[in-house]
């Protein structure tokens, strides 16, 4: 017999990097419990530091494939945005308070029809004319340049709270 905690853990040492992202993202907080994996964190069991790495880029509350990719890609940079975060009477992919800043994908599963469509762009401006910076990327564009979207948005948030810092 064995733990959930304990089970993570052990296959975090045998999976690919890309299949434990997957493993983690999938089961932390749904049906492994952080406070059991943490509690392992302090023993010096095989594989514990690739489990504190993969909590400190867990992909949470991520909504599609996309999202999930590029909250790993932030955390990766050290970066951290709030995913599915409100603002106002919206929703949007992810959120950083600090430089005022959303970042919103795109797929076509999601945008496909004219009502939606419509939706964003409506979203899109009453976060601007509020004082936020929205960027897009389509879900095509973070599956096959991911790195290249991330290190933007990485720039342009930095950059954000640094000068908002200085005002």
């Amino acid at each position: 017999m064995t733990t959930a905690a304990q089970t993570v853990l052990d296959c975090l040492t045998v999976l690919s990097e890309p299949e434990a992202d997957r493993l983690i993202d999938d089961h932390l907080f749904r049906t492994v419990d952080l406070a059991a994996l943490s509690s392992l964190c302090a023993t010096g069991r095989a594989g514990v530091p690739l489990l504190r790495k993969q909590l400190r880029q867990a992909a949470r509350r991520s909504l599609s494939e996309p999202e999930r990719l590029f909250a790993r890609a932030l955390a990766r940079r050290d970066l951290s945005l709030s995913p599915n975060e409100s603002i106002g009477p919206f929703f949007c992919d992810f959120v950083d308070l600090r430089s005022r800043t959303v970042v919103e994908i795109d797929g076509w599963e999601y945008h496909s029809d004219r009502t939606t469509f419509r939706r964003d762009r409506r979203r899109q401006n009453w976060l601007v004319i509020h004082g936020w910076f929205v960027l897009r990327y389509s879900a095509h564009d973070i599956l096959h340049h991911l790195d290249e979207c991330a290190d933007e948005v990485e720039r342009v948030v930095r950059r954000r709270r640094f000068h908002r810092r200085l005002a």
